[in-house]
């Protein structure tokens, strides 16, 4: 058995917990700096542990699955950027 990778550890921290059916939006940025390519490889990473997410936008995540939210939040956090973690209702205008 081969090494975990960081967002597996940080996934698994969550998995007890229900993905729950909520829409949480993860708002990020670097002021600064620049991520290295490792935070993108997470990321993916994540999104496929997860039962669903996608990157809108360069910086906003997107997601139902809230351990895969908090993931992205302590992912974000461990390469030392800025991280907003909203909760809300996805509509149809």
């Amino acid at each position: 058995m081969g090494r975990r990778s960081l967002a597996e550890r940080i996934f698994n921290e969550y998995e007890k917990e229900k993905p729950g059916e909520d829409t949480w939006l993860i708002i990020y940025d670097f002021p600064g700096m620049k991520p290295t390519g490792k935070f993108y490889d997470n990321i993916n990473r994540i999104k496929s542990l997860a039962t669903d997410g996608q990157l809108v936008q360069y910086s906003v995540f997107l997601t139902r699955d809230q351990r895969a939210a908090k993931a992205m939040r302590d992912l974000v956090k461990h390469y030392e950027g800025q991280v907003m973690m909203f909760k809300g209702e996805q509509t149809d205008l």
